[in-house]
Order: C-alpha cells, then structure tokens, then sequence
C-alpha cells in the first residue's frame, strides 16, 4: 500500500512540472521570478511574482559613480539564489549562470542576462508597510549591517534601478530581513 501511494505521489509531482513547464511557468529551479514585458517609448516595465519567497544572502557594499554629486556608497545584499528573468513577448528566460550544474542539467534554454541578477541594493518601499515601518526597518538596517555577514531576506518587491542614484542594476524592497538569527524588521 506505501509503495502503491508513494509511486502514485511520484507520478503526481511529475505531471505538475510538465504541467508547470507546458504553461509557460518559470523553471522549476527559480527561487524569485521576474518578468519584463517590452515596451516602446518608456513604456517597458518588470513584475515580480511574488510566493512569500525568502533567499539567503550575503551583505554588501556597493559602489556608485553619481554623475553630478561623485562617488556613494550603498548597502545591499548578494544573493545566493537562482533568480530567473523571463522576457514575457519572447518567452527567454535568463539567468545569473547559465553554467551552473543544476540549470544546465535541466535541458532548458536559459541565456545569462546582462546584468547582474544577484547583486541588489535594499530600499524601504514595502506597500503592505506605512512609511514610518519601512523607516523603522531601513534604520535597524543601518545599524546592524555588517559586510560579509549572512542574512535572510523576505521579499516584498523587486525592481530595476537603472538610474544615477543606483550603484546596482536592480533593488529589493525588503519585507524583512534576518541578521545574526533576528528579524529586524518585526
């Protein structure tokens, strides 16, 4: 009977990753997701599908060059996850490492995206959050951050930041974030 459930459960999973697949899903070895829909005239702009994801991350500090004010530094973040980057008009999926053991063997077509897709900088916006919680959150940020330490990040959105103000090419708008085994932000 065990044997029985255990391959009918089997089969199951299976058909839901073809299931997944034949839909137009991300791959199953995504951990964030993110879609662009090409646009003219400015009109272009990213989705990010959010599950309640949490990633694990290591701090950093990002260097910028503001073309009028100079050099500045920003805090943020290296994730150590697999964040795939679909272009929804043509169905092309990208990745930081087309390369990496696990994305290769999966025999899907993922091309690498010119931009860094693990390297975020942290801004305060949470929708679900009212200004002075996200305030509140950015500030034990601040004061708790450390480089090179290992964090956990709830995300709650993700875009790009393609502009002078932005040392990375995307941001993260945190929900929370764990430093030192603490949620800082609840």
């Amino acid at each position: 009977m065990y044997q029985r459930n255990f391959i009918i459960t089997l089969i199951f999973f299976g058909l839901n990753i073809i299931n997944v697949h034949a839909s137009g899903d991300f791959p199953y070895f995504c951990d964030l997701n993110m879609s662009y829909y090409p646009g003219s005239d400015g009109q272009a702009y990213e989705v990010f599908h959010d599950r309640g994801k949490q990633v694990r991350g290591k701090t950093s500090i990002f260097d910028g060059e503001h073309p009028s004010h100079g050099s500045f530094q920003q805090l943020g973040v290296k994730l150590i996850a697999d964040v795939c980057y679909k272009n929804e008009n043509t169905g092309q999926v990208y990745v930081e490492d087309p390369d990496d053991l696990w994305i290769k063997k999966s025999n899907i077509n993922v091309q690498k995206h010119e931009y860094s897709l693990t390297e975020y900088i942290l801004i305060f916006l949470d929708d679900n959050k009212s200004n002075e919680e996200n305030d509140e959150c950015k500030d034990k940020w601040w004061t708790s951050f450390e480089e090179d330490k290992r964090v956990i990040i709830k995300v709650a959105d993700i875009w790009q930041g393609m502009t002078a103000h932005y040392s990375t090419a995307y941001a993260i708008s945190p929900e929370d974030i764990m430093i030192n085994g603490k949620w800082v932000c609840s």
